[in-house]
């Protein structure tokens, strides 16, 4: 994961949170991240697909649940 995939994604998901960019660290996720639920977990994928152009089955929306496991999807 990129220092710059990192923080694009860190950007995507405090906005579909709508939390301060400042909250949402390379290291958020579900697990630390309260308003990160799972309706909120589908909303950041759709946005992801649409912002960056992968495409995700729903194996890996399942499994991508941290900004740092969302960036490592995006190429270097």
């Amino acid at each position: 994961m990129t220092t710059k995939n990192a923080g694009l994604v860190k950007a995507l998901v405090a906005a579909i949170l709508g939390l301060p960019e400042g909250t949402i660290g390379a290291d958020a996720s579900m697990e630390s991240v309260p308003k990160w639920d799972s309706l909120a977990q589908l909303n950041i994928c759709l946005a992801f697909q649409e912002r960056f152009g992968v495409d995700l089955d729903m194996e890996t929306i399942a499994t991508a649940t941290s900004v740092a496991k969302l960036a490592a999807l995006l190429p270097s």
